[in-house]
Order: C-alpha cells, then structure tokens, then sequence
C-alpha cells in the first residue's frame, strides 16, 4: 500500500548540509500498527512527514497504492493529505476558538462535504472515541485526554487509509495514555497505523510491526514487508486517482474560522475597527454633505427652472460665453516670449484688456424675433414645457394712474401742505428716486430702481402652471382667483408674505410724507441723518397693509393719446428726436377720457418651499391687457409720429423739475410738488438747480407687435434639455416643417441665441461643489492609507499568531489558496466591520449636521449619503483592508507546514 523507496532527505542551510534520512526502504501493509523507534534526531519525525506529504523527500520516491509521486502537483499532495491521511499530534493543534465538533468538521470541510453529511460524520467519529454529547465544548473546557480523542477523531473522520501519530501520549499521564492506546490499538485492526516514539515499552505493548531508526538509517524491523508482498497487495487495490478528489476550502469556511477568531479578541477588533472606520467616516461624511448640497440642488432645479427660464430676448449676454471669457488665460503677446532671464520682466495686461474688450462685444446676444421664430417656437410639444410667457417689452407706467397724496409746497405762502390727486405710476416712481437721492448712500440706488422693483409687468399667463407655485392669499374670486381679463391685475408677495416699501410707495399705498418718513427714519438708524432732520418716530410709521386695503385701490388706464396730446416732429442736429408738443401729463387731468379701471383681482404668494418662483414680488397685468395696449398703441399719435419720422425713441420728461423750469426744447414742465414732508422747510427744496429728461421707445409705447422676449417654463431638468434641443433646430442646416405643413427655408433664418441662464449656474455650482468635494476626499484619503497600512501590520500579527492553525489546515489537507484565502477573509471582516461602523458613524454626524445647519440657515438636508455611496463605501472599506492584507495572507500561505507545526 505504501512505500519507500531509497528516500533521502537533506535539510540544506546556508553553511550546513544535514542528512535526515539515508536511502531508507520501506514497504507497509495496508492495515498494521508500526512504530517507528529512534533517538532524538534519528529521522522518525522526518520519516513522518514524509509519508503525510508535509514534507518532501529530496531524493529516492514514495510509491502509494502504485503510483509514485514524483511528479505530484500541489493539489495532488494536498488531496493526499485530506483523503488518505489523518494527522494525530502529541500537543493536539485543535484550533482553539472553535467547538470540537467544528474541530473535527474541519477535515470533511476542506474535502467538499455537504453541511449536513459534515455534521453527521463529525458526531459520529466523536462518538466512537468516548465524546457523544459534548459536541459544543471549547478545547480549553476539555482534558488533555479528551483532547487528544477530539484530535483522533478528527483524524479518523474522513475515514483516512493511513493513521500518522507523533508521540501520541507524550503529553498525557499514565492511565490516559493506555485509554489513547487502547483506541489506536482497535483503529490499526482496518488500517494503517504508524506512531512515532520514543518509549519502547510502549511501542512493544501495542505495535504489530516495530521499525528501528538511527542517524537517517533503518537499523530494525520486526516484521518486515517484502516487495513481492507489496505488489501482491497493490494490486488487490482499487487504483487512486487523486486529480479526481476534491481538497479545497470555501471563502465561507475561512470567513467563519476568521469571524470566530476576531470574535475571541473582541477588544482588539473593536479597536482595529474603530480606529480603521476613521478614514471612512472622514470620505463619507465629505460624500454626504457633497451629496446632500447636490440633492439640495437638484431639489431646487424645478423651482429654479421657474425662476430661470429659457429666454430668447432682442438683446443680452450670453453668460456661458462670459464664464468661457473669465476663465481664458491673460496675454499670449509674442513679446513675453522674448523675456530675458535676470531681468524684471513686464506682463502685458494691455493686451489682455484689449483681447477683452474686442471679446466683449461677443459676449452681446442679438436676436431678431420675427413671426416664424414665435410660430417655431409655438410649434414645440407642449408635453415638454408648462409655460410660455411671450414679452413685447411694452410700458405701461406712463399710461396707469392711481391716487396718492403728495406733499405740496406753495412757493409764494412758502407753506407744506397735503393734497390728493391722482398721478401716473411712472411720475410716483420719479419721487421715489428723489427721495432716494436725498442720501448720498441711497443715491445711487435711485437710478436702478426701476430693476429692482416690479411694478406693471406681464404675468405668465398660465393659470395651472404659476398657481401650482403660488397660494392665493386674497381674491375678489374664489372660483376663478387668476387675473386673464384686460382690466384684472395681481399682487405677488414675497417668500415671506411681505411687499417692500417700494412697491407700495410707487402703486400709491404710501403717501409721500409716509415714505419720506421710512427713509429719514432709516438712515437715523444708519446714523447717516443730517443735523437738523426731524426723525419720525418707529410708532408713526405705517409697517403693514390689510389684505382689504391692497384689493380695493384702483388704478386707471389711459390710451397713449390721452396722456400724449398735440404730437409734432420736432428734429435738431443735435437730437434728431421727437419730443410731445405738449408736456406729459403727470397729474390726470379733468380733460382725460377713454380710461379704464383696472382692478387688483387676487393677492399671490410663493408656496412652500418655493423659493424661485415665476413671478417676483410686485404687481401684473395680463396678457390680454398686454395685447390691448399694443393694438391701441399703434394706432396712436405718438407711434405714428414716430413711424413718419423712422425713429425708435422720444425723449419724456423728468418729473423732478420746478415750477416753472422748462427745458430748451419748448416744452413746458407744471409738476409744483415738494418731496420733503418730515422736515416742513423750505431749505430741503429738491431739483431747484438741476434739470433732467428720460425717453421711452417706440417698443414701450406699445408700437411693435413683434415680441421683445420670449421665457420658457420647462416642465423640469428633462424636459429642459428636450427645449434646448428643440430650439438648437433653428439654427441647425436644412428646411423645417411645421406642424400645420408650413415650411420654415434655412435660407429664411436668422441665427438666434437662447439664454440658459439656469445651466450656466448649475454647472458653475456642481463644479464647485466637485472641486471642493475631490479636495476633501483627497485630504480624508490619507487616513484611509494610514488605515491600510494599519490593518497589514495588525494582518501580519494575526499571522504569527496563528502559524499552528496554518499547519492544521495544511495537514488535514488545505491548500496554500486556503491559508492566504483564511487571512484575506479576516481582512475582509475588519474592513466590513469598519465599513459598517464608519457608515453609522456618519449617518449620526449627518444627523447631528443637519440639526446644526438646518437651525442656522433652515435647509434640514445639507448632509445625506446615499445607500449606494454608503455601500460603496464599504466596499471601499473591504477592498483597501484586502489590498492590505496580501502581503501578509501570501506569507502565510508559504509557511512551511512542518515548521508550523512545530511552533509553540
């Protein structure tokens, strides 16, 4: 069954060369009890090995069952070892932090068992060495005897050919030694037995066969085996094919061996876990609060589409080319190229600011929004945008008056008085700039207040689409709150249900006294007041408005030809304008007609958690409206003067002028009122040494009917795209058809620049956010590699500490793969486990986070990792523990089996 043939054995060190065994020959019977007796250093240990494919010989061959294993593969002696060998030791090496049944399973594991077939096997050979019923007891709650039963057990129950023991009872007293015996004696009945030892009285009570080893060399045998015999018996034999049998252990065997081993040092994985999760928790925690600002923005991408739409306008900036301009380099003269070396020399920030200037000019959109552009733009599917809001530029605030009580000062009386009457907005809106001037701070708001306020704009005229965004606070209609008709205008509050003082001064909410009162108190609290000014107090001022109050004041609308009478030509070399014959009338007059009450049909604010809404706060009209003032517009005087004429703008007068001041041009200003209601003297007298004009356009006089802007409401970010793409078309190669079968000639076409103003800024944002989060995730690495190296250096401990587990698993037949597959699997758990804990770790601070901003700035959600980032993560985890780990889990599989043994 088994034999040796002219084996020699040489252990080769750097200066010795030690000769174990010597040309030994040896055939053994296929069921004998051989011992093999020797002094220390005779070989027999060696010879052990050997014949359990441990160790290798050097020279000469081990036949087994016939076939000779000089040309065995790794796997080949590994299958050896699982299924013909069982391996019982003198100190046991039964892995101390399983139960012995898991023990004795290991074997059946590595050969491929089922769980079940595993369990019952291993219970049963438990049973056979005296152990039934104590299946889950640790090693360290048994004796050195029952110890050793588990270790029998273990060897016995892959029902081995060969039985290999090292000095069995070298660790045992007396009457355990006999029981031990007494059960290999009965196991040698049907198989190979072959003991190593050293007590002769031992080995003559129970051995059938006694072998004698001196110095490598057999020097007895008490009943020797012949060849011939051998033969005889191999042949008898059914032939082995050992590339056919399975000796491999699962991930998940070695993941459990690993988890019960870390499970044993609870205190030092808890530890490496903790301090290991510590990059984890740094990159994840930076993912989250990059994660959670993204999905902030993404949450607000609808709402901001409605506060940004796609606009097509006459005229703009192309803010995509702004951005492409600021982040151009400076200047590329020729002239830097022949920069000298020791010299200062010079950056010619000339040149840039020329290649600027002359790129400015490109940065300018100019459109031309002809009737086919608006039916192209009509044409688009409606599934794909909520609204579109068609702008012709028009102004109405000339032509809308309203009451308000102004402030009057008599020149002659030199007395304060006040009296009501009934002024345009545009004349109200020209006693807020100069009141505003009154402060050198505020001075140079005044010009750009027409910007910062919306008074008289056309809504967008969908009803669904902005009362999907907007609460209706107060309305004259339940049922049909939005305004449609000519005369039918809204209010719109802001986020906080408020309107600013500007606003309602120039709509006539505030008296003229009462907004020189807010300025004059405010810039007292700014501590800019002039000596002298009389201060109101916070008691007297007015801070809010009755939803009644706002509903029931009226405005009125008067025709171009109303508030623009006697219309003539008047050209100069100079100006080349048209002016009014006569001055516009700031105050209605009695003589007015064709007017038309416009009334404030609702009261709108944003809904929550709508922050860009379509409509800013102020005051709209409808886009009926807008298409009446425009058919009546171009009909008017005005307009026709100016289309005789081929001119586009008329110069209007400036409302800050003196009694009785005219300008060169003839015309006639009567506006006597006096700004000033809090000081009541006459030496706060406003515009007495200056004079200005401001013009309005053909376009703001309702003289085109071409649109001036064209906004689109994209349903969301998707349907976005689905615009921009529809509208790139325009300026695309080839004919387009329209839906109705018209055709639209490329030839036809003027190029037309949209504005995403929307796209420009989220891409700005999200490449901010990028840069800032591969910042901090670059900075936070570096604890990962800290980590990484951490868990080598712990793997590799973890080695040393299990090298006797190591040669247990290869002795019962476990690959090299096995080894290194047993560590990379505690890598693997430690990085789980500090995966998982660095991931709670950072949905707490994500808690804590959100609870801390959310009260500062109210947005509740700045930090939220996802669970495909948080999974990530832990792969991340697992991956870097397992990079970490290779370098120890491959030391350890090249662990010599015999040396792994041996170590204590």
């Amino acid at each position: 069954m088994l034999r040796l043939i002219d084996l020699v054995k040489i252990y080769q060190t750097k200066d010795l060369k030690v000769e174990a065994l010597k040309g030994v020959s040896l055939n053994f019977r296929k069921s004998e009890f051989v011992a093999i007796l020797g002094p220390s250093g005779c070989g027999k240990t060696t010879m052990l090995n050997i014949l359990g494919g441990l160790d290798h010989y050097t020279d000469g061959d081990l036949v087994i069952n016939g076939i000779s294993t000089k040309n065995f593969s790794s796997h080949d002696w590994d299958v050896y070892r699982n299924h013909r060998i069982g391996f019982v030791f003198q100190s046991y090496n039964l892995i101390p932090h399983q139960n012995i049944l898991e023990n004795v399973e290991l074997s059946l594991t590595i050969s491929g068992l089922s769980k079940k077939e595993r369990v019952a096997k291993a219970e049963a050979a438990l049973d056979r060495v005296g152990l039934a019923g104590m299946y889950k007891k640790l090693p360290n709650q048994l004796s050195g005897g029952q110890c050793q039963r588990v270790a029998i057990a273990r060897a016995l129950v892959n029902e081995p050919d060969i039985l290999l023991a090292d000095e069995p009872t070298g660790a045992l007293d007396s009457k355990t030694s006999v029981q031990i015996m007494d059960l290999i004696k009965e196991i040698s009945k049907d198989k190979l037995v072959i003991m190593v030892t050293h007590n002769d009285d031992l080995a003559k009570t129970y051995a059938t066969r006694i072998v004698s080893l001196k110095d490598g060399e057999i020097v007895g045998d008490t009943n020797p085996f012949s060849d011939e015999d051998e033969a005889i018996e191999t042949a008898s034999l059914t032939p082995i094919d050992p590339s056919k049998e399975k000796a491999k252990m699962s991930f998940w065997t070695a993941f459990k061996l690993s988890g019960r081993n870390l499970w044993t040092k609870f205190k030092r994985t808890a530890l490496i876990t903790v301090a290991s999760s510590i990059g984890i928790v740094g990159v994840a925690t930076v993912l989250a609060i990059s994660s959670g600002m993204t999905n902030y923005i993404d949450s607000q991408e609808d709402d901001m589409l409605s506060g940004y739409p796609i606009t097509i306008a006459e005229s703009g900036y192309d803010f995509s080319a702004i951005l492409d301009m600021m982040d151009s380099s400076s200047a590329s003269s020729a002239l830097i190229e022949s920069a000298k070396d020791g010299y200062i020399n010079v950056d010619f920030l000339i040149e840039y600011l020329i290649q600027s200037a002359n790129s400015a000019e490109d940065l300018l959109v100019s459109n031309e929004i002809t009737e086919d552009y608006v039916k192209f733009v009509k044409d688009m599917d409606e599934d794909d945008y909520a609204a579109m809001n068609i702008s012709y530029g028009i102004d109405v605030k000339n032509n809308i008056y309203t009451d308000m009580t102004m402030t009057r000062y008599d020149e002659s009386t030199k007395v304060i008085s006040e009296e009501s009457g009934t002024y345009s907005v545009s004349g109200i809106t020209s006693i807020c700039k100069s009141m505003l001037e009154t402060s050198e701070l505020l001075a140079n708001y005044a010009s750009y207040l027409d910007q910062m306020v919306t008074v008289f704009d056309q809504a967008v005229p969908e009803s669904e689409y902005v009362l999907n965004q907007y609460d209706v606070v107060a309305t004259r209609d339940e049922k049909d709150p939005f305004p449609t008709a000519e005369n039918e205008i809204m209010i719109v509050l802001d986020h906080n249900d408020m309107i600013s003082d500007l606003i309602l001064t120039e709509l006539g909410y505030y008296s003229q006294a009462e907004f020189t009162d807010l300025v004059y108190y405010f810039l007292n609290e700014a501590g800019l007041a002039e000596k002298g000014w009389v201060i109101p107090d916070a008691s007297d001022l007015k801070t809010s408005f009755s939803e009644e109050e706002l509903l029931n004041k009226t405005f009125t609308y008067y025709p171009n030809d109303t508030v623009y009478d006697e219309i003539s030509v008047m050209t100069t070399e100079e100006t080349s304008l048209v002016y009014p014959a006569k001055e516009y009338h700031f105050q209605e007059e009695d003589s007015f007609s064709g007017g038309e009450q416009l009334i404030v049909k609702s009261i709108l604010t944003p809904k929550d958690g709508i922050n860009y809404g379509c409509l800013s706060s102020g005051l709209y009209f409808t886009e009926a409206f807008a298409h009446k003032f425009i058919a009546e517009g171009q009909n008017s005087q005005i307009v026709g003067a100016m289309n005789d004429s081929g001119l586009t703008s008329v110069y209007s007068g400036s409302y800050s002028l003196p009694t009785g001041l005219s300008l060169d041009y003839g015309i006639t200003y009567t506006y006597d009122y006096y700004f000033d209601g809090a000081n009541h003297t006459a030496k706060a007298y406003l515009g007495t040494s200056s004079s200005s004009v401001s013009y309005i356009t053909l376009r703001q006089l309702g003289g085109m009917d071409t649109p001036s802007s064209i906004e689109i409401y994209p349903n969301d970010f998707n349907s976005k795209y689905l615009v921009t793409e529809y509208l790139d078309k325009w300026n695309a190669e080839g004919d387009i058809t329209l839906s109705d079968g018209s055709v639209i000639a490329a030839s036809s076409r003027e190029e037309i620049t949209y504005v995403d103003n929307l796209d420009v800024i989220i891409t700005m944002i999200n490449s901010i956010i990028n840069i800032i989060t591969y910042a901090l995730v670059a900075f936070t690495s570096l604890s990962l590699v800290v980590s990484t190296v951490m868990i080598g250096i712990i793997t590799y401990v973890s080695v040393m500490e299990r090298i006797k587990e190591i040669g247990v698993i290869r002795a019962l037949g476990g690959r090299k793969q096995d080894v290194a597959r047993l560590f990379n699997a505690e890598t693997a758990i430690i990085g789980l486990a500090s995966g998982v804990f660095g991931i709670a770790v950072t949905y707490i601070l994500q808690i804590i986070i959100n609870i801390v901003i959310g009260s500062l700035s109210g947005i509740y959600t700045i930090a939220g990792l996802p669970w495909t980032t948080a999974l990530i993560c832990i792969g991340v985890s697992i991956a870097l523990t397992l990079i970490s780990g290779l370098i120890p889990a491959s030391s350890a599989a090249r662990k010599d089996p015999v040396e792994a043994l041996r170590t204590e």
